[in-house]
C-alpha cells in the first residue's frame, strides 16, 4: 500500500499478486478502488466492483473462521480484523455502485452502506467493553475514548451469522512508531477478555499479535472508516435527507473529524488516507461556505490551517513521488489565495501512473485560471481533459464554450475579428454538448452539472431566436461568472480580480435588465457576492433585497433559472453572519432553514452543502461559548467559595 501511495500502481498490484488472504483481496480491491474513484471509468469501475465482491467473500469467511475457533489475532475479539476488512470492501463497493448508471446497483449500494455502517458500531461497542492495557491508540488513549465522541445506543455486537460491512480504502499494516503493543494474557487458562463462555483456549500469539499489528490496523481502521461515514452524512444536502431517513443513516461531522484526525496518526494507509479525506474537507468542501470561523478557532469549526500543513508536509516527505499530495499542496495554496502559486506547481511535469490523477491536477489548474480570468488557458485546459478521462465530456465543453463566450465579448469592441473568431468556437462547442448528453449518469440520473449546462444551452438557442441574432449574442449574464459562484471562486481571488468579475457582470447590463426577470435575478446575485468580496456588504445586500422582493413562482417555465431565490436567503444569511456573526445566530438560522428546505432546484446539492456547512458552523459556535460561559460561571463560583472559607 505504500507503493500504491508513492505512485506505484504496477508495484502495488505486483506486491498482491498470487496472494490469497484476505487482506491481499483487500488490497488489490483498494488499488482498484482508487483508480475508480478518481476516474469514474465504466471498465475500472466493474473491475473494482468484481474485487471487491471477492474480498467480501474472503473476509466473511476469515471472520467466520476466526470466531469459531476462538483465534486471537489481537487484542480485540477473535475475527474483528477481518470483519473490519469486510466492512471496508462493503464501503468502497457502496461508492462504486452509487457512482454507478444502475438504478438497481444504486440501491444495493445503500444496502451495502448500512451493513457496514452496523458492522462499524458493532465493533466499536465492543472496543468500549475492553478493559486491559493493550487497548490504547496511538495517541496514548483508551478505546473507550473512541467511543465517546460517538452517541450512544451504538448496533449490535458482531455475531456469527450476522453480514459485516465500508466507504473509503483503509488498509496498511506497516508498523508506525506510535504501534500498539499487545499484553500477553499470563493467566493459567490462556482466556481473554472478551471470550465467549466455554470457548478454546488461546492459541499462541502470532508474530502480526507480537508487534502489535493487527491492533494498529484495527484501531486506526475503525477511526478512518467511521469517521468518514460520520462526516459525509454530516455533510449530506438537504435535497438528500429523505434518502438518508430511509436507509436510518444520521451523521456528526465533528465526531466524523475527530476519528479521522485520531486515524491519520498511524502510519499506514489508513492514516494517510485519513489525512487525504481531512485536506478535501477543509481545503475543499468547506470552502465552498462563507459562514466559517476564523482559521484555527478553538471551536473547531474553522479551518485549521497549521495542523492541515504539518499533516501534509509529513505525507509529501513520505511518498515524495507521488503527484495526488502535490495536488493536494496546491489546493492549500490556493485556499490561501496563492493561485498564481498553485498554477506554477500544476503545471510542472508530472510522471504518474494513474492518469486519473494527472487529469485531476489539470481540472484543479483549469479551475484557478478560471479564477484569475485567463479564459484561453482555461477553455484549452478543459478540452485537453476530454483525452485524460471519459467522465463528463458534456461539463468539459460547456466550460470551454462559456470561457469563448467571455473572449467574444472582451474583444467586441476592439478587435470584431478576434470576436468572430471567439463566437465561432463557442456556438461550435455548444452545439456538440448535447451529443454528449445521457452518457453520463449518477444514481441512474443524468449528472446535475450537465443537466444545468443543456438547459442553459437550450435558453440561449431560444433568446437568439427570439431576439433575430446569433447564438453567442443570446447568451444572458455572464456564464462564466455563473460557475465561479458554483466553484466559490470568488473567495479565493484578489482586488484585481473581483474588478474583472464586476466589469464581466456589467456586460450590456441596460438591456439585461430588460430582459426575463431570472437574468436579472441572477446578476444581482453574482454582483452582490463580488461587492461583499470587495468590502461593500451595503451594497451586496441592496442587490439581495432585489431577488428576496421577487416571488419564487415567478422563476417556473421552460428553461428558466431556479436557483436565485433559494441562494438569496443563504447569502442574506451569510451577510448577517458578516455584519453580526452569533449575535444574530436565530436570524442567521432562521433564513439557512429557509434555503435548507426550500424543495428541489438548479445544482441544489452544490448550495446545500453551503447551507448544512453554515448550520454546522453556528451550531457549534454556540455550543463553544455554551461551554465557555459554563466554564466562567464554574470559575465564579470555585472563586466565591474560595473567599467563603478565607473569610
Amino acid at each position: 500500500m505504500d507503493l500504491l501511495l508513492n505512485d506505484d500502481v504496477l508495484g502495488a498490484e505486483k506486491a498482491v499478486e498470487g496472494g490469497n488472504s484476505s487482506y491481499h483481496k483487500l488490497a488489490g480491491g483498494v488499488v482498484a478502488f482508487l483508480r475508480a474513484s478518481l476516474g469514474f471509468e465504466a471498465e475500472i469501475m466493474k473491475e473494482a466492483s468484481d474485487r471487491l465482491a471477492d474480498a467480501e467473500v474472503s473476509a466473511e469467511r476469515d471472520r467466520k473462521k476466526a470466531l469459531r475457533d476462538n483465534h486471537h489475532r489481537s487484542s480485540y475479539p477473535p475475527g474483528a480484523e477481518f470483519a473490519l476488512c469486510h466492512a471496508e470492501a462493503q464501503l468502497m463497493a457502496a461508492v462504486v455502485g452509487v457512482l454507478s448508471e444502475s438504478v438497481v446497483e444504486s440501491m444495493k449500494a445503500f444496502y451495502k452502506l448500512r451493513t457496514a455502517y452496523k458492522t462499524l458500531e458493532g465493533i466499536i461497542d465492543q472496543m468500549s467493553k475492553m478493559q486491559t492495557p493493550a487497548q490504547l491508540d496511538g495517541a496514548g488513549q483508551s478505546i473507550q475514548s473512541l467511543t465517546n465522541g460517538i452517541s450512544g445506543g451504538l448496533g449490535d455486537n458482531i455475531r456469527e451469522n450476522e453480514p459485516s460491512g465500508l466507504l473509503t480504502p483503509g488498509l496498511g499494516i506497516k508498523s508506525s512508531g506510535a504501534s500498539i503493543r499487545s499484553t500477553k494474557s499470563g493467566s493459567k487458562s490462556g482466556s481473554r477478555p472478551g471470550s465467549r463462555p466455554g470457548s478454546r483456549s488461546r492459541p499462541s500469539t502470532s508474530h502480526l499479535q507480537q508487534d502489535g499489528l493487527v491492533d494498529e490496523f484495527v484501531t486506526s481502521g475503525v477511526n478512518l472508516c467511521f469517521g468518514v461515514l460520520l462526516l459525509i452524512l454530516g455533510m449530506v444536502p438537504p435535497s438528500m435527507r429523505t434518502i438518508m431517513s430511509i436507509v436510518g443513516f444520521r451523521g456528526d461531522r465533528e465526531k466524523g473529524i475527530e476519528m479521522l484526525w485520531k486515524a491519520s496518526k498511524y502510519s499506514n494507509l489508513h492514516g494517510a488516507i485519513a489525512v487525504l479525506v481531512i485536506l478535501q474537507y477543509f481545503g475543499n468542501s468547506v470552502q465552498f461556505c462563507d459562514i466559517l470561523p476564523p482559521q484555527d478557532h478553538p471551536s473547531g469549526a474553522g479551518y485549521p490551517k497549521q495542523k492541515c500543513q504539518e499533516a501534509l508536509e509529513r505525507l509529501r516527505s513520505k511518498y515524495s513521488k507521488s503527484a495526488l499530495w502535490r495536488l493536494e499542496e496546491a489546493r492549500m495554496l490556493a485556499v490561501d489565495h496563492q493561485l498564481e502559486e498553485a498554477i506554477s506547481l500544476l503545471s510542472q511535469p508530472v510522471t504518474t501512473q494513474m492518469r486519473q490523477v494527472e487529469a485531476l491536477m489539470l481540472f484543479e489548474k483549469s479551475l484557478n485560471l478560471m479564477f484569475l480570468h485567463r479564459y484561453e488557458e482555461v477553455a484549452e485546459g478543459f478540452l485537453k481533459l476530454t483525452d485524460l478521462n471519459t467522465w463528463s465530456h458534456a461539463l468539459y465543453y460547456y466550460f470551454a464554450a462559456v470561457c469563448h463566450v467571455e473572449l467574444y465579448r472582451k474583444y467586441h469592441d476592439t478587435d470584431i475579428e478576434k470576436a468572430n473568431h471567439h463566437g465561432e468556437l463557442a456556438e461550435e462547442l455548444m452545439e456538440k454538448i448535447p451529443t454528449f448528453m445521457g452518457k453520463k449518469r449518477f444514481m441512474a440520473q443524468g449528472l446535475p452539472l450537465e443537466v444545468f449546462a443543456d438547459r442553459k444551452i437550450k435558453k440561449w438557442k431560444a433568446r437568439a431566436q427570439a431576439q433575430g441574432v446569433r447564438l453567442v449574442e443570446g447568451v444572458g449574464v455572464s456564464p462564466v461568472e455563473e460557475m465561479l459562484y458554483f466553484w466559490n471562486g470568488y473567495k479565493r481571488m484578489d482586488k484585481p480580480n473581483l474588478e474583472v468579475s464586476m466589469k464581466a457582470l456589467q456586460w450590456q447590463d441596460e438591456e439585461i435588465d430588460k430582459d426575463a426577470i431570472d437574468e436579472q435575478a441572477i446578476r444581482w446575485v453574482l454582483l452582490s457576492v463580488v461587492l461583499r468580496n470587495l468590502g461593500d456588504l451595503e451594497k451586496a445586500k441592496e442587490y439581495i433585497q432585489k431577488v428576496l422582493a421577487v416571488d419564487r413562482y415567478t422563476f417556473k417555465g421552460n428553461f428558466v433559472d431556479n436557483w436565485m431565490s433559494p441562494t438569496a436567503h443563504y447569502e442574506w444569511a451569510v451577510a448577517l453572519w458578516k455584519e453580526h456573526e452569533l449575535k444574530e445566530h436565530l436570524e442567521i438560522k432562521s433564513w439557512l432553514a429557509k434555503a435548507a428546505n426550500w424543495g428541489p432546484f438548479d445544482l441544489d446539492a452544490r448550495i446545500g452543502l453551503r447551507v448544512t456547512t453554515a448550520l454546522d458552523t453556528i451550531n457549534r459556535m454556540e455550543e463553544w461559548e455554551r461551554l465557555g460561559k459554563e466554564g466562567e460561571d464554574r470559575e465564579g463560583e470555585k472563586k466565591k467559595d474560595g473567599e467563603k472559607v478565607e473569610e
